[in-house]
């Protein structure tokens, strides 16, 4: 009896400390800046190719959707840095003052761990996916039509809203943009766990990235071939690594959870050698 007791508090305390983390995290002035800067930056990539309202409504919702969430001549990818806007320095602020050890030594170690990552990552891709949303929402209110012609989207994602319609595409892409501003708060949290710098926090996902396709150029100079597509940060993150696209989308979301995961795990593990 005494061990369910124990449990039932410890689930109590759980879900409590998650409660808590995901209301500061998401009912804040941050969450909004972070999807103000999202759609900012979304606009801007889609004005670099189209300059007139006219070419707005000639190009259609869903290309202007590809332009401003592939088209990183200009901006490149900085939704990866706004991504740690929403939560992501909390646990900075929290371990400067001294209040990250209180809330351990009240609700444990695990249980801070767990609901850090998880309001961190959430409010991430809740921002994306809210930054997205209110873009279609604008384009739309603006009179941008939902057609698309097959010829400038055939071999992409976006060619699901010529054969299952536009509303396909939307959901695809909400998904899509919002695990890839998810993990890369999450990448942030992990970093900022071992360098404690909110400057170093802020670009450690464009670091990262570009680190990560330098890396992959390099090996595919010295072994070339297809699959290198497969771990393509530029694919995975912008673009399209298979060309079937069901097969692309479920390999690409898998992906995207297991950094996430994978980026949690290595945040946990050193929180736990800090406060042994």
């Amino acid at each position: 009896m005494t061990t369910n007791k124990q449990s039932a508090i410890s689930n109590s305390a759980f879900w409590r400390t998650m409660r808590v983390e995901l209301i500061r995290a998401v009912f804040s002035i941050r969450f909004l800046l972070g999807i103000l800067m999202t759609l900012a930056w979304m606009m801007l990539n889609a004005a670099e190719s189209v300059r007139s309202y006219d070419r707005a409504i000639f190009a259609g919702v869903v290309q202007l959707i590809r332009l401003g969430l592939d088209g990183l001549q200009s901006t490149g990818s900085v939704l990866l840095a706004i991504s740690t806007v929403p939560y992501t320095f909390s646990y900075l602020a929290e371990k400067e003052c001294g209040f990250n050890k209180q809330i351990i030594e009240r609700v444990g170690m695990p249980t801070y761990g767990i609901c850090k990552v998880a309001a961190c990552g959430t409010s991430a891709f809740l921002m994306g996916v809210s930054a997205l949303a209110l873009y279609i929402a604008v384009l739309s209110a603006a009179g941008i039509p939902h057609t698309v012609r097959y010829d400038e989207v055939k071999g992409t994602y976006a060619a699901i809203a010529v054969t299952m319609g536009s509303g396909w595409y939307y959901g695809m892409k909400l998904c899509h943009v919002g695990l890839v501003c998810s993990q890369a708060a999450v990448f942030s949290l992990m970093v900022l766990s071992f360098i404690p710098n909110s400057y170093v926090g802020f670009l450690a996902p464009l670091i990262g990235y570009y680190m990560a396709d330098c890396i992959l150029t390099l090996l595919t100079r010295i072994v070339s071939g297809p699959l290198w597509s497969l771990v393509s940060p530029m694919q995975l993150f912008w673009g399209q690594p298979l060309p079937d696209i069901v097969p692309s989308f479920l390999w690409t979301l898998f992906v995207l959870i297991m950094l996430m995961v994978f980026f949690g795990i290595c945040f946990f593990i050193r929180l736990r050698k800090e406060h042994i």
